[in-house]
């Protein structure tokens, strides 16, 4: 082919690229970004420039897709964003465009179906731009007929800059931009006040991200002094470790863990830290961040639910933490009035937990003080499968974790000792307690100091001897009855003047431990000599006394309530009252009030204790003498060990005293 031929060959082609170019810009002149003006979008609503300015960047990326003439784009858009908002910037791009269809696509599908026409939609022929959230499911057809799939991105840094400069907003850093990129559109008029430095909003929002997210949580040790936290933390950092090499499929990782007790006992904190850890993004939300969302109606809740683990997919591997999870319920329990609406949202988090539209890389953790309440067949394997206590800390732990709040004196010793005299204290009472010891040393311009902290601690009054010898006896009764009744081995008893003795192990003023050996089955008389136990201490006191004290009821974790619940779940799931029904958790034991739904269960399970209580003081009696000895030791020694109280059960044999001569 001679030369000639080749250039003239060249220059048709060239034409005809031309002519091309000329065609498909007639076609796509609605897509591309006119002489609007900017600054005016920019001040007339932030959510809607930034939008604007998102929607601008995609259709540019997808021209050549959408230059067809009969062209179905699906683009998904960021859960944090309502599809609201980018319709309305689609129409300032589009405004008076012909051929342009725009569907906004519900968030999920209705028993009866679908709420939009698909059909209609697509018949013309014309161009058609379906939005839909992040993480829903689209239409069937839109599936098939879709000529282009992307995800529109928000709050790309330039835009922030733009529409704070707009604004008149100042200077954003690289921080200040990072954290406002992830907060909801309707948050953009706050952050974006005109003549008002946007970086001072978005400091605050750094001091308040939630679940606390801080340098404290980060570093927070997670692989010691948390028990069975620490070794399935550990587990899972290794497993995803072999995971993001290869060597490990997603099907051999535990797919979700609860945690449960307490509050305040550090499972939220724990968790921030876990994912921080493992290098995970972390996906922090609640039941009731899903109820209370928009106008809290069942579709509300729903969209809001399948948003968070839309975002935990979208940002895998992620840590999915739902918090107050036992307010999910029960479906065997909800009230008929609630039933139905109730009902539709355990099983949709059931349907979000199975992951069957895919759960790789996303950990599920959910947080309680009552697993108790919670469906059973969330727990189940598969599902939060692991099962994780959170108890009080103990003396040690409280040590530590007042050493991680007040680093400067961690290697005092005085530190360990103040918090051994803090029984019952949770982590977050602790964090308080280090917060209050700062601001004290604040305000005197000077680093904190253990007089700080020990100026914060409220020391328990000293017991008078006639208190101290009523709570001896109360100890005494409970050793004393465990003994008869054959229960275990009494490890140790223990009283506390707050004078020389004081309380580590649980906020009292006296505590029995007995080794009570596992067994796989228990009988009727195996509960009732426990109730007995439980009561026995009263008992005592009401022997001694003619009447007992206060401090064996109170609180969820007193002697009468222990009793309680157990007389409620022989009743109700043993089948070992009057009745041999089997009604396994109709009775929230928790909250013992709920017996007076059901008076029947009330009278049994008030005959019982009673019982018991008579049964008690019965025992003790009969060894009067013994428990008064025990109880004069007690307050002599105030602790007793297992070695030491072998002298003062009955039938023991008694040192002779010397002969005189």
């Amino acid at each position: 082919m001679d030369k000639a031929l080749t250039d003239s060959l060249d220059s048709f082609i060239f034409k005809l690229q031309r002519v091309s170019d000329n065609l498909k810009a007639s076609r796509t002149d609605e897509f591309r970004k006119a002489k609007r003006n900017n600054a005016a979008i920019a001040l007339k609503s932030a959510a809607d420039f930034l939008a604007y300015c998102a929607l601008v960047t995609l259709f540019r990326k997808n021209i050549g897709y959408l230059s067809e003439p009969s062209c179905v784009a699906v683009f998904s858009v960021p859960s944090n964003w309502p599809l609201a908002d980018i319709d309305e910037a689609a129409k300032i791009i589009l405004k008076g465009q012909k051929g342009v269809k725009i569907c906004l696509h519900p968030t999920t599908k209705h028993r009866r179906g679908w709420e939009i026409d698909a059909a209609e939609l697509l018949e013309t022929g014309e161009k058609l731009i379906v939005f839909r959230q992040e993480g829903s499911v689209v239409h069937e057809d839109f599936e098939l007929a879709a000529t282009v799939f992307d995800r529109l991105v928000l709050c790309r840094p330039s835009h922030l800059r733009a529409l704070s400069k707009f604004r008149a907003c100042g200077a954003l850093s690289d921080e200040n931009v990072a954290i406002i990129a992830k907060q909801p559109s309707e948050r953009m008029e706050a952050i974006f006040r005109r003549g008002r430095p946007a970086a001072q909003t978005a400091s605050k929002l750094t001091g308040a991200i939630q679940l606390d997210g801080s340098s404290k949580a980060r570093h927070l040790d997670i692989e010691k002094g948390f028990g069975e936290a620490s070794v399935w933390a550990n587990a899972l950092k290794r497993d995803l470790e072999d995971w993001r090499r290869g060597n490990l499929t997603w099907s051999e990782i535990d797919r979700g863990c609860l945690f449960y007790g307490p509050s305040g006992t550090g499972k939220t904190r724990f968790t921030a830290a876990l994912a921080d850890n493992c290098g995970m993004h972390l996906e922090a939300t609640s039941i009731p961040k899903w109820q209370s969302a928009k106008d809290g109606d069942l579709g509300d809740f729903l969209k809001a639910m399948f948003q968070s683990f839309a975002s935990a997919k979208e940002n895998a591997p992620s840590l999915l933490f739902i918090d107050e999870i036992d307010a999910i319920g029960d479906r065997a329990k909800f009230p008929s009035r609630h039933e139905t609406y109730s009902t539709t949202v355990v099983n949709a988090l059931l349907e979000c937990v199975d992951g069957i539209n895919g759960r790789e890389g996303i950990v599920v953790v959910g947080a309680c003080n009552f697993p108790e309440r919670i469906d059973p067949a969330l727990l189940r394997s598969g599902r939060l499968e692991k099962h994780v206590l959170f108890p009080l800390p103990d003396a040690t732990a409280r040590g530590q974790i007042l050493g991680f709040h007040l680093p400067t004196l961690a290697k005092d010793a005085a530190l360990q000792q103040i918090a051994a005299r803090l029984p019952g204290k949770s982590g977050a009472d602790l964090e308080r307690l280090a917060r209050e010891a700062r601001r004290i040393a604040r305000d005197a311009n000077r680093d904190v100091t253990v007089d700080d902290l020990r100026e914060r601690v409220q020391v328990p009054p000293p017991l008078d001897a006639k208190t101290l010898y009523r709570i001896a006896v109360h100890e005494a009764g409970h050793a004393l009855s465990a003994r008869a009744l054959l229960l275990g081995e009494i490890e140790y008893v223990e009283i506390y003047d707050n004078v020389t003795s004081f309380a580590t192990h649980l906020e009292s003023h006296g505590i029995t431990m007995v080794d009570v050996p596992a067994s796989p089955f228990v009988t009727r008389w195996d509960i009732m000599k426990m109730i007995t136990m439980k009561l026995a201490g009263a008992a005592a006191e009401d022997l001694v006394f003619g009447h007992r004290a206060n401090w064996s009821t109170g609180s969820k974790e007193s002697d009468f309530a222990s009793a309680t619940s157990l007389a409620i779940q022989m009743i109700t799931e043993y089948g070992f009252g009057n009745s041999l029904y089997f009604l396994p958790d109709s009775v929230d034991r928790s909250t013992a009030t709920k017996l007076w739904d059901d008076l029947p269960l009330k009278e049994e399970v008030s005959d019982i204790l009673q019982e018991q209580y008579n049964r008690a003081k019965d025992l003790l009696d009969g060894l009067k003498p013994n428990l008064l000895e025990i109880a004069d030791a007690l307050v002599k020694q105030k602790r007793l060990d297992k070695t030491q109280l072998e002298s003062h059960w009955p039938g023991a044999k008694k040192a002779r005293a010397p002969l005189r001569h």
